[in-house]
């Protein structure tokens, strides 16, 4: 009997894409366990969100088109949401080996060296630099070595660990290691420098990183403190205009003169519309913010991603409670 399988609802090209990317970072979940969580996480959360808008669908004039819209809607953001969930959660593990990879490197190929300085070929002072504390790098070397004693060329090896890591440092190291590799000269003053670089960027990225400190505090305090404070603010506003023009008496006022100014009859914005307004903005404020933090401190926005979860809630949470601070502050405020 034919079993449809879940995984085929992706094109060849992007599956075998998707494939190498978890296949990098040992996802322990297969792509298609992961499709199967995110469809049916996406499901359940889409109808966590309906019932927020219960009411909305009970007042609509068509109930029916009214529920089936509200349920499109909700699922696709879901699954956008679930989708977003699972690529932060492979770029945070892929950034989390890079590091580990980089922080190694340069003690690696400094031993590297010493073993060429004692007379080793270039491929066995690669495989004898190989230490326990290296982690992820040594798995990586061990790795090439299978690749070298089943016959494909050592600069081939090198070239596809490169690839297999979204490291400028790693990438530039191979790239130089190749060159000294096909000039035919002495390998291990090079293997040497090439380690000492690497040590002078990582100091000048620590430097950089500290010089920028200023700037990322003020954005923090800009996302997690000044935004929702002023979104607070203007919610509290709202909330004592809706009251004062309740109480104004439109028909006394039309009594005294003949042309009214202003129009009080309604309210342009509603309290809970404007609340949903600041969650938004607030949630896009945090996205940007953390990204740019990223940006400055990391070189990457992609290192953000992880910073995105803290800044939304600590801003969306901070949010409510300035909110009931104010409704607390101004529970005595006759108008």
């Amino acid at each position: 009997m034919f079993k449809f399988k879940i995984i085929l609802i992706l094109p060849l090209k992007l599956r075998k894409k998707i494939e190498e990317e978890l296949n990098k970072v040992k996802f322990n979940l297969t792509l298609e366990k992961i499709i199967k969580y995110v469809l049916l996480g996406s499901l359940v959360l889409s109808l966590i969100i309906l019932l927020f808008f219960r009411d909305e669908i009970k007042l609509a004039p068509n109930f029916l088109v009214a529920l089936v819209g509200y349920l499109v809607i909700s699922y696709l953001i879901s699954l956008a949401i679930g989708i977003f969930i699972v690529y932060s959660l492979v770029i945070i593990k892929k950034n989390k080996r890079k590091k580990e990879i980089e922080s190694v490197l340069a003690d690696y190929l400094q031993i590297v060296a010493a073993n060429l300085n004692a007379g080793m070929p270039i491929d066995q002072a690669l495989w004898y630099a190989v230490r326990e504390r290296f982690g992820v790098l040594a798995e990586q070397v061990e790795v090439v070595a299978r690749k070298v004693m089943g016959g494909i060329d050592l600069e081939q090896a090198l070239v596809d660990l490169a690839k297999s890591y979204d490291s400028d440092l790693l990438n530039k190291a191979v790239i130089l290691l190749i060159e000294g590799l096909k000039s035919g000269g002495e390998m291990a003053p090079i293997v040497n420098k090439i380690a000492w670089n690497i040590k002078e960027t990582q100091l000048l990225e620590k430097e950089v990183a500290a010089e920028t400190t200023t700037y990322t505090v003020f954005i923090v305090f800009a996302a997690l403190v000044a935004a929702p404070a002023l979104y607070s603010l203007s919610h509290r506003i709202i909330l004592i205009m809706s009251e004062v023009s309740s109480k104004i008496d439109i028909n006394a006022i039309a009594g005294v003169s003949t042309s009214v100014p202003l129009n009080l009859s309604g309210q342009a914005i509603q309290p809970g519309d404007f609340k949903l307004f600041a969650i938004v903005n607030l949630f896009i404020t945090s996205i940007v913010s953390a990204i740019i933090i990223s940006k400055i401190k990391k070189g990457g926005g992609k290192l953000g991603i992880k910073f995105i979860p803290f800044f939304a809630v600590g801003a969306i949470v901070l949010f409510f409670i300035l909110i009931v601070i104010l409704n607390q502050l101004f529970s005595n405020l006759v108008i």
